[in-house]
């Protein structure tokens, strides 16, 4: 979906992964560094896993002043080459307005959007494919603000129901599923006993499922209550 390029000489002490958590499978990430930049923070590098993306690192050879720059605009012909059509270039060196310039002369629908931005965040809210709506949300929602007592309810009533499956399954051959049962118990909590049931069964199994069902259905009962 998009090529973005980073300028990590520029931008990696100012987060410019930040935004990260929004690339897919079909995106591919080049990070340009040099010797003076060769680490990365372990949540980005997460991110960058977790996205399926294709990535790769290109590292300058020798030195030289712009000598990133100058390895970025020639990524930006070669994937041009190739048929991408979009292109995002993180940095915040204002010299690359030359590169996107380039691109807008007798622009046509072969040639890319080229965008610049100071983080892969921005660079995707600059992107005007109406296949990039999905993203833009995603980071919107990020962004949204909660109302702080009922997220802090939302937590004790987790914390809670984690010490009483704790307590559950203690000694069990479940008792290492605890997270994933909660995240069960937490998704089907406005349903009623037939629909925990059978929803345990499609999650865990029908042997595990009936176990995990047996096991909790005193606690799933208080859960039920709550049915609207």
């Amino acid at each position: 979906m998009a090529a973005i390029l980073v300028d990590y000489e520029n931008v990696n002490g100012s987060n410019g992964l930040k935004g990260a958590d929004a690339l897919c499978a079909d995106d591919t990430l080049i990070i340009f560094y040099s010797n003076c930049c060769g680490k990365i923070r372990c949540d980005y590098l997460q991110d960058i896993k977790d996205s399926g993306c294709e990535f790769r690192v290109v590292k300058l050879k020798g030195s030289g002043k712009n000598a990133l720059d100058f390895y970025i605009a020639a990524e930006c012909g070669i994937i041009s080459e190739r048929g991408e059509k979009k292109i995002g270039i993180i940095s915040n060196d204002k010299g690359f307005q030359a590169v996107i310039d380039f691109f807008c002369v007798n622009r046509d629908a072969a040639k890319p959007q080229v965008v610049k931005a100071g983080n892969i965040e921005n660079a995707f809210t600059l992107f005007n494919s109406s296949r990039d709506i999905w993203r833009r949300k995603m980071l919107q929602n990020r962004m949204s603000t909660l109302d702080l007592a009922a997220e802090c309810a939302r937590i004790e009533e987790r914390n809670k129901m984690r010490k009483e499956l704790e307590g559950i399954l203690e000694g069990t051959e479940y008792e290492e599923r605890t997270a994933e049962i909660i995240d069960f118990m937490e998704s089907k909590k406005l349903q009623g006993k037939k629909e925990l049931y059978t929803g345990s069964l499609h999650s865990f199994g029908q042997k595990d499922g009936r176990v995990i069902y047996h096991l909790i259905k005193n606690h799933l009962s208080d859960i039920g209550s709550n049915k609207k």
